[in-house]
């Protein structure tokens, strides 16, 4: 590639960069606004991805375990196509329960950041919202350790008893 090839592409690059620029400044000012909320969201969905995901592999080892056959993990994973065309994985409830989850979890944390806006404005420092976070997040870990538990993985058997057992009472 020679000097003009270049700085025609170059010219062609800073034309379209500047093409809508109210537009484009418009959106990454809401992008910034909204940033930690989409993280926050982003966040959520992965752990609620892989609680599904677990609770998959918990049905199929339960699906393929008998008397004689204790499968392993992996056993239980290549089993989830056949515990699926079973009946016993169902997609639209698994559709269902995963929004389901983001629905109230975005609806507990904003009424977790309007109660810290109400301290907040009663001069003491917002930690609700953190509490719901924390709440929710460790909720979901430990759906997940219980669904790996109940898929005859033995390494979290002792984690599930630990976190289970410092729950406040």
């Amino acid at each position: 590639m020679d000097i003009n090839t270049l700085l025609i592409y170059t010219q062609k690059a800073v034309s379209r960069l500047i093409d809508g620029w109210p537009f484009k400044i418009a959106v990454g000012g809401i992008v910034a606004l909204v940033q930690f909320h989409l993280e926050l969201l982003t966040l959520f969905a992965l752990l609620i991805v892989i609680d599904l995901a677990t609770k998959w592999v918990e049905l199929s080892y339960n699906n393929i375990k008998t008397e004689n056959y204790t499968p392993s993990l992996i056993d239980a994973i290549k089993a989830i196509p056949t515990a699926h065309r079973a009946g016993i994985i169902s997609s639209r409830v698994m559709k269902t329960q995963f929004c389901g989850k983001i629905i109230v979890y975005c609806v507990i944390v904003i009424a977790g950041s309007i109660a810290d806006e109400m301290t907040a404005h009663v001069h003491t420092g917002g930690m609700i919202m953190p509490l719901c976070v924390s709440y929710l997040a460790a909720s979901e870990l430990l759906s997940i350790i219980e669904n790996l538990n109940d898929a005859g993985v033995s390494a979290v058997g002792g984690l599930v008893q630990l976190i289970k057992g410092r729950r406040i009472r």
